[in-house]
Order: C-alpha cells, then structure tokens, then sequence
C-alpha cells in the first residue's frame, strides 16, 4: 500500500460498499454523527492522546486549521464544512491569522513590485 493516501488505504481495508457514506458500520450502513464521534472519542483513548480534547470539534477544528494553513479559500471550507453562515469561518480564519498572513506573503501581488530609490 506504500504511495495510497490514508483515505485510499482506509477505503481498501473496508471494501466497496453501495453507500455514499465514507464511514460505515460493520453491517455497511452509513454511521450516524453520534457513532462517528463515539468513534474519535474512543480511538482517541485507544491511542493514549494526551493534551487534546479528541473528539469531533477538534477532529473538525483540526480539519480547518489545517485547510487554511494550506491555503483553502473561506468560500471552499464553508461548503465543505457545511456552514450556512461566514461565521464560523471568519472564526477560523482569525484564529489562525498569523497563518493566513503567512501564506498571503507567498501569493501577494506586493512581493513582485520592486521599488526604485
């Protein structure tokens, strides 16, 4: 399996299944939100994670950071995170504005302007 993303070798373990749901129950059936955060939680144990409230915000809160550090749009990670309002996401966003900022530098249409003295 060297070279598959983690979401490939999860998808190969559990097989394909007449679903749209990435996460299953072992009968096949699509986990609820409830079963999926029971889930984080108990895996989170499992691991032994210490310093980190392991659950479904974090996992979420962890998804965004991670988007916004790589450079997602706010219009993208609204839609994929399935908020209704910018909220949220200016939340996210502020959190993580040194971030943002870092990853402005690199796309800025500033850095290409060369001043003469």
């Amino acid at each position: 399996m060297p070279g598959m993303t983690a979401s490939q070798k999860y998808i190969q373990i559990r097989g394909v299944i007449d679903t749209d749901a990435l996460f299953v129950t072992l009968d096949g059936e699509k986990m609820s939100k409830r079963q999926f955060q029971n889930r984080v939680t108990y895996y989170g144990k499992q691991a032994d994670i210490k310093g980190v409230r392991c659950s479904f915000h974090t996992f979420r809160h962890t998804f965004a950071k991670l988007s916004v550090k790589n450079g997602a749009g706010i219009f993208e990670l609204q839609q994929i995170l399935g908020h209704t309002s910018m909220e949220m996401i200016r939340v996210y966003v502020n959190l993580f504005s040194d971030d943002v900022m870092d990853k402005h530098r690199t796309f800025s249409p500033l850095v290409n302007i060369k001043v003469r003295m």
